[in-house]
Parts: C-alpha cells; structure tokens; sequence
C-alpha cells in the first residue's frame, strides 16, 4: 500500500513539475501547456468539431469550452457553426498557424530535457504502470484517440 501512494505522489509530482516547465517554455508564445496543446490538436486535424478536441485533449478536464474561448478571444483559433448547429467547428487563424512552428520548437526542448532526465531509465516499463493506473478510465480512450491518429 506504501508503494502505491508513493507511485501516486511521484507521478503527482512530476506532473507539476513538467507542467510547470512547459508552462514557462510557452510562455514567450503567450500560451499556457494547455493552450499549446489544443492549438496542435486542432491544426492538425482542422476543421476540429469541440465535441472532438475535448475527445483528444488531455490538459483540461471535461468539456474544453472556456480553453476554446480564451483562444479564440486571443485570435488563435476561429470558431464557426455550420447549417447543423449542434457542431461547433475550430479552426486556426493565421495568428495560430504561426503559432505552431514555435510551439513544436518549445516542444521539442521539453522532450530534450525530459529524454536527458530519463536516460538509462526504463521509460518503458513506467509507461506501461501508468497505463495500468487509468486503464479503465476515460484517459484511456483519450491516449489511444491521440496515439492513432497522431
């Protein structure tokens, strides 16, 4: 039983920690962790219904509505209703677009340091215990959403 609390205060630990660090990484962009995270999902997969991003999104809890206007009110993102007015479809304007050249560079120094944090590690198996926490889950369907169409 120690073990496993001790399991749930390290992985909650190194969250903060690599949120804290992607945070200040995107701060000169003018987005948070969050913010980077959607203006990615939703440039790559544009147009991007809300229902979908909330699918895909793993930085903000339950329905992404309030990340989605503060993009939107910062010019990032464009949201339109088509005829079927139950879809809410997101897309980047060109302030966004530019945006993820300098997010995927953040990005990639945040891989650097957590690829050098964990050399000799066995990312691996750590991977595979943290799947085994939220296996039954809905981050489970989220990640195996991320991991296929990535």
């Amino acid at each position: 039983m120690v073990e496993v609390l001790e399991l749930a205060q390290a992985v909650k630990a190194a969250y903060r920690e690599i949120d804290r660090r992607a945070n200040d990484a995107y701060r000169p962009l003018g987005v948070t962790n969050a913010q980077a995270e959607a203006i990615l999902i939703i440039g790559a997969r544009e147009p991007l219904a809300l229902r979908e991003l909330g699918a895909l999104i793993i930085a903000e809890s339950g329905h992404p509505s309030r990340l989605v206007d503060r993009l939107v009110a910062a010019g990032h993102v464009d949201r339109r209703t088509p005829a079927d007015r139950r879809r809410v479809e997101l897309s980047l304007t060109a302030s966004g677009r530019k945006l993820v050249p300098e997010i995927l560079a953040a990005q990639r120094e945040l891989l650097e340091w957590g690829a050098e944090r964990l050399a000799g590690h066995d990312v691996p198996a750590a991977v595979a215990t943290l799947h085994a926490v939220f296996a039954d889950g809905p981050l489970a369907d989220v990640l195996a959403c991320r991991a296929t169409s990535s």
